[in-house]
């Protein structure tokens, strides 16, 4: 079984400390994996004792070990059996010997996965959830006060979680030397999830906004999502979130080692070696690809990278060049859409041509594919967007760096007639030997060549967070439209805040366009007055008032003591309030444009 992991630890908007502790463990070995499994665990230190958060780390510490040292062999209910005892035993001891007695107590959720299965035991309020594409099911029991009257009915689960007494744990891990933990059992599928989460969440999260944050959202995207909604809310305990998704499973022993790594004992007679190679299939042909498998005779994928809604992204060894390689493969359901697959063609025709050090690099394939691919340079590093969620605001000098050589990245594409349209921090790779990539270019536009025929907001085209003003009233964009979106993320870069929030895309859309967004320096003072000056010049709402071309806007950006203060924050204008009646036009309107773009596509593709 093939798992992706996301999670996010946060004190919340109140508390000083974080009290919460997670970790999550498989096997590095493929074949000890497919039998003794992986785990994920959650815990949250009792507030009403002393020292929740040594309680939660020592907790998930000790049962780790124990789910380490346990035989591969053994059932998955004694192995949780054996993690809580030994967890309740280490938190209960250490408060007796080390803290002369004063109480510490902790949460424990634990969730085993193998053979297709997970098995979950737990102690106290943390959560676990099976979510499947429209269903959400609650796997755990709470240990709390009012598990009682909501099972017998005598309260909604909506009071439950107003009441004073949803936090009273009737069962936790160390308030005495034994616990009693609760299990439960649920069948997987590919693309099943399992939430871990803390009351910090559930508390004011309902059931079903989780999953549909869930199943809408690539994981560590639906971890945010659903903190944010949960400190809007008025959450004000430490926020926890562990989520697991069930990607490719069958024969994953097999397939993960390449047909190879099977002959490092001795050579294998001809035809144990054909029925090898029949178990590493050299392509997925209709179906989805899987790590260990061998693409087109070239590439063998060794790693899965990434899966967002569009494509999945694999590390792969190239058998031409001898060198590690990326390779992005379009999901299934986006090589039948139309205009999701002339995205993914122009990314792969457009990267092809660009050669900058800046930019992310294409490896042209000549060879006819058995389906279609991209491949490209492999980067160490993470992008913007995830340095961003674990660090801001940056530094000013890092923030103006890579604001800097973003615009040098743009300046050669807009040289060579192409404008990204889509800037954004989750297409920046900052990588770990302190290079940069662009990258993502399948709404760019590009002097002489087609149109791409799908416009508007839809999940393809990302969030409306950078989006200039002119592409939200449905225009083309231009350099200018880039330029406003590097502005945006030095604004969200500089401040820690993006320029405008709101509770839908309709809401930020409105403000942009309406309005501008609120001067730096009134988020954080320290921000550099010409810093700011750089910010607004480059966020005008009107093309003709921002930097004319990107080279412009790097060089204030390199030398911000020559920047000319015209204090442009004395003339922002506020933006106005959206009306729901504006909504509904609109869709109506958005709803009208991309039937039309989408008539006349097909109409111009028949006829062509």
């Amino acid at each position: 079984m093939r798992l992706r992991y996301a999670k996010i630890s946060t004190t919340g908007p109140v508390r000083e400390h974080n009290e919460d502790w997670l970790d999550f463990w498989e096997s590095p070995d493929p074949l000890v994996r497919e039998q003794q499994g992986s785990v994920g665990l959650l815990a949250d230190g009792v507030g009403g004792y002393a020292r929740g958060e040594v309680a939660s780390k020592l907790a998930i510490d000790e049962a780790l070990a124990e789910f380490k040292d346990a035989p591969v062999d053994t059932k998955p209910y004694e192995v949780l059996r054996r993690m809580c005892v030994r967890a309740c035993a280490a938190v209960h001891e250490k408060a007796v010997t080390e803290f002369n007695g004063q109480m510490m107590a902790t949460t424990l959720v634990a969730s085993i996965f193998r053979s297709r299965t997970v098995c979950v035991a737990n102690v106290g309020d943390s959560r676990a959830y099976f979510i499947r594409q429209n269903s959400i099911k609650r796997l755990t029991t709470d240990h709390v006060a009012t598990a009682l009257p909501v099972k017998l009915g005598l309260m909604l689960e909506r009071q439950a979680m107003a009441s004073p007494k949803r936090s009273q744990l009737t069962r936790s891990v160390g308030s005495e030397a034994f616990c009693q933990p609760s299990y439960a059992t649920q069948f997987l599928n590919h693309g099943d999830f399992i939430l871990h989460c803390t009351d910090g969440l559930h508390a004011f999260v309902l059931d079903e906004e989780m999953r549909q944050i869930i199943t809408k959202n690539h994981p560590y995207d639906a971890c945010r999502e659903l903190v944010a909604l949960a400190v809007k809310r008025g959450g004000d305990d430490n926020i926890t979130i562990q989520l697991i998704e069930v990607r490719d499973w069958e024969k994953v022993a097999q397939a993960t080692l390449p047909p190879r790594a099977a002959t490092s004992g001795g050579a294998k007679p001809a035809a144990q070696a054909a029925a090898a190679q029949k178990q590493a299939p050299t392509m997925a042909g209709g179906g989805d690809l899987s790590p260990g498998m061998l693409l087109d005779n070239r590439f063998e994928l060794t790693d899965l990278v990434a899966r967002s809604n569009m494509a999945s992204i694999f590390k792969a060894n190239d058998k031409a060049t001898g060198t590690v390689v990326a390779v992005k493969v379009p999901l299934m359901n986006l090589e039948s859409d139309i205009a999701g697959y002339e995205r993914f063609k122009r990314e792969e025709e457009i990267g092809a041509k660009l050669n900058h050090r800046y930019v992310l690099k294409v490896v042209k394939v000549e060879a006819e594919k058995s389906r279609p691919y991209m491949v490209m340079e492999f980067l160490d590093g993470k992008t913007l967007a995830d340095v961003l969620a674990k660090r801001k605001p940056l530094p000013e000098g890092e923030a103006l760096s890579i604001a800097s050589r973003i615009c040098e990245a743009l300046g050669y594409l807009h040289e060579n007639g192409i404008v990204h349209r889509d800037m954004k921090p989750q297409n920046v790779m900052i990588c770990t030997d302190g290079s940069l990539r662009v990258f993502d270019f399948g709404i760019a536009r590009v002097e002489k060549a087609r149109r791409l025929t799908f416009v508007g907001l839809t999940p393809a085209m990302g969030t409306p967070d950078y989006i200039s003003p002119e592409q939200v009233k449905g225009k083309r964009g231009d350099q200018r439209s880039d330029i406003y979106s590097v502005g945006a993320m030095l604004y969200e870069m500089v401040t820690g805040s993006t320029p405008f929030e709101g509770e839908s895309p309709y809401v930020i859309m409105n403000a942009r366009v309406t309005g501008d967004p609120a001067a730096p320096r009134s988020i954080k003072l320290e921000v550099d007055p010409a810093v700011e000056e750089i910010i607004l010049h480059a966020m005008e709402r009107d093309p003709r008032l921002r930097y004319a071309t990107a080279a412009e806007m790097k060089k204030d950006l390199d030398d911000p003591t020559l920047v000319a203060i015209t204090h442009r924050h004395q003339r922002l204008r506020a933006p106005q309030p959206w009306k729901r009646g504006k909504m509904r036009l609109w869709i109506v309107v958005v709803g009208i444009e991309l039937l039309l773009a989408g008539l006349a596509y097909l109409y111009f593709r028949h006829h062509r």
